[in-house]
């Protein structure tokens, strides 16, 4: 799931968090690290010192509540940490590392990496800590099915687009490609010769379209009223 997220800076701890941001030590050896930098890298802090953010967590998936694994992480950080859900779990589709059920929200006050003068970044890569549910996707370019994805194989091959990122969702497997702008091929059969040529565009996925079902299943979200099974 993806979550919205609020949480007031400790004012105490102001220099310690842009420090840890900077030097990507926040969260540093946490299944969800990556997660949470590119999560705070694109925050906003508002007039009263509130950070508001959305972030990709799987604790809800794996039976746990939203956010336990990583509360007690913000906690060093900040106080008054409120969780709610950044969608409606009955259009969830599962595809958290690429969706783009996030990309309209609006996220109130300005810039955290200003605020805590982060600009420019010079000591790390701030490239890795990319929440690909957060860029813009040009709609207008979107395909669908196992065709546009042999089409795309074509494009990849003579250089005309970029394979980003690939994953599996309950709707099928799915892809974001770039070509000057990003956009998505999804709805594509979980299929050995899918799998082969979404390899050939040095793209691989992980999980399977029935992994992720099934293990949505098996979380606290297949009891919930609007639960994402399918």
């Amino acid at each position: 799931m993806r979550y919205y997220v609020k949480c007031k800076l400790k004012p105490q701890h102001r220099i310690k968090l842009a420090k840890s941001i900077k030097s990507g030590s926040l969260a540093k050896g946490k299944i969800f690290y990556e997660g949470m930098q590119a999560a705070l890298r694109s925050a906003t802090i508002d007039e009263s010192d509130t950070v508001h953010f959305v972030e990709v967590c799987y604790c809800l998936e794996g039976g746990l509540y939203p956010m336990a694994m990583e509360i007690p992480t913000l906690d060093d950080y900040f106080e008054s940490v409120e969780v709610k859900d950044a969608r409606f779990r009955d259009k969830c589709t599962m595809e958290c590392e690429a969706c783009d059920c996030t990309r309209a929200i609006k996220l109130p006050g300005k810039p955290l990496k200003k605020s805590l003068d982060l600009l420019p970044e010079k000591e790390i890569d701030a490239t890795k800590f990319t929440d690909y549910g957060r860029v813009i996707l040009n709609r207008r370019k979107q395909r669908v099915g196992m065709e546009a994805l042999r089409e795309i194989a074509h494009e990849c091959a003579s250089s005309k687009v970029k394979p980003i990122i690939s994953g599996a969702a309950i709707s099928g497997l799915f892809a974001i490609f770039y070509d000057g702008e990003y956009f998505r091929v999804k709805n594509i059969p979980d299929t050995v010769e899918s799998r082969e040529i979404l390899e050939k565009t040095a793209l691989t996925v992980s999980e399977s379209v029935e992994s992720v079902k099934r293990n949505a299943k098996q979380s606290l979200a297949g009891n919930d009223t609007f639960s994402n099974i399918v």
